[in-house]
């Protein structure tokens, strides 16, 4: 007879991966059903966590599968993790903060913490909703993937 707590364990896990396919938005609704980030474990790939926590709360988006090793923490290598925006809307009121290495969507405002001005992340032929990883920040960029709003 299975028991309460094995019921619970695999409904528990059952969650957990299901997790793992949400959006951006749905995972930033439920970042407790996300497992710290851990050295020695494989990110990624397929059957593997995609999404972590942080102690903080702060959730990561792999970008690039691996297994993870300390020194190599979602705060530390932008290359490898995209930081799930939880508080702003992305919109001109409610800009998204811009950082080196994040993953901008088209159609989304960016505050740029460099000059303090918001921008439009943008391009000719590209559909609002699309993402670019770039390792600029706006300011850099204007007239190539921004725009001043």
């Amino acid at each position: 007879m299975i028991s309460r707590n094995d019921r619970a364990r695999e409904f528990r896990a059952a969650a957990s991966l299901a997790a793992q396919g949400a959006t951006d938005a749905q995972a930033a609704t439920m970042p407790t059903m996300y497992d710290l980030w851990a050295p020695g474990v494989a990110y990624g790939g397929e059957g593997q966590p995609s999404i972590v926590r942080r102690p903080d709360g702060q959730l990561y988006r792999v970008r690039q599968a691996h297994t993870s090793q300390t020194g190599w923490e979602p705060e530390t290598i932008p290359a490898i993790w995209a930081a799930i925006d939880k508080s702003h809307a992305g919109t001109a009121e409610d800009p998204i903060p811009a950082a080196r290495g994040m993953e901008y969507t088209y159609g989304l405002y960016y505050a740029d913490g460099e000059d303090g001005k918001i921008y439009l992340c943008t391009r000719t032929g590209e559909a609002k909703g699309g993402k670019i990883v770039l390792q600029y920040l706006p300011h850099e960029l204007v007239g190539q993937y921004f725009a001043a709003a």
